[in-house]
């Protein structure tokens, strides 16, 4: 069975979330109970949701988890496209009811790869995740400052759409959900671009530069990058 990561996907293409989840340093697996194997938390994507919102839903179902940070890695495909997640779990609840009968918590992962419910998968995509978090310290960014200027950038043409500010709250949402986060320094709080407008920007791209205190965001920008409604920030030429 062979696992794809896709170049380009549309967010309606994808089916389900699957999330990678940490509790107390340790690794967090539950038992369906209709199998003897262990799984990666996860599931299908019901309508109207979108795609954070059926990994945050799934999470708390299968886990019991009601707090924790959530951060979006990479869609994947098997047969249908899917998103996979990595979750840090501050706080476990209960268990709700459904099929998962237990939660077991690991210090380290399945050695066997009969121990998993799907071993052509699971490990592939601890793989991925874990080699996205060793790279992604996301306060070595805010070292000498709160805020730092994320460019914005068109995937498609390169054009450059705007600069905005980001602190690490932002950055943590812009990840999680892949869609950009700012913070305003005029009304002192986050805003999630074209949450009012619906000129959203869906994050293709992330990069940082030599200092680690700017970073260039290329996005697929929905409408108006302006709030004048010009395509990019940069309309008034100069010389």
């Amino acid at each position: 069975m062979k696992v794809e990561i896709p170049e380009a996907y549309k967010d309606s293409e994808l089916k389900y979330a699957v999330i990678l989840a940490k509790y107390n340093g340790k690794y967090v697996f539950v038992k369906h109970r209709e199998r003897e194997t262990l799984e990666i938390p996860g599931g299908h994507r019901e309508e109207g949701e979108n795609i954070a919102e059926t990994a945050a839903r799934e999470l708390y179902e299968e886990t019991g988890a009601v707090k924790y940070s959530l951060r979006q890695i990479c869609p994947y495909k098997v047969d249908d496209l899917g998103m996979l997640f990595y979750a840090e779990i501050t706080e476990l609840g209960e268990l709700p009811q459904s099929e998962i009968e237990k939660v077991f918590l690991l210090d380290e992962l399945p050695k066997e790869l009969s121990q998993w419910t799907y071993p052509e998968i699971q490990p592939f995509l601890r793989e991925k995740i874990e080699s996205e978090i060793n790279i992604m310290d996301l306060k070595k960014y805010f070292k000498k400052s709160e805020l730092i200027p994320a460019i914005i950038q068109d995937a498609e043409n390169g054009e450059v759409l705007m600069l905005a500010y980001m602190n690490e709250e932002s950055l943590a949402k812009t990840l999680e959900t892949g869609y950009t986060w700012f913070w305003s320094r005029s009304r002192r709080e986050l805003w999630n671009k074209g949450a009012t407008s619906g000129h959203f920007q869906k994050v293709v791209e992330i990069y940082d530069d030599c200092d680690d205190d700017t970073l260039l965001i290329k996005v697929e920008q929905t409408g108006a990058a302006c709030h004048t409604g010009n395509r990019t920030c940069f309309f008034n030429r100069i010389k």
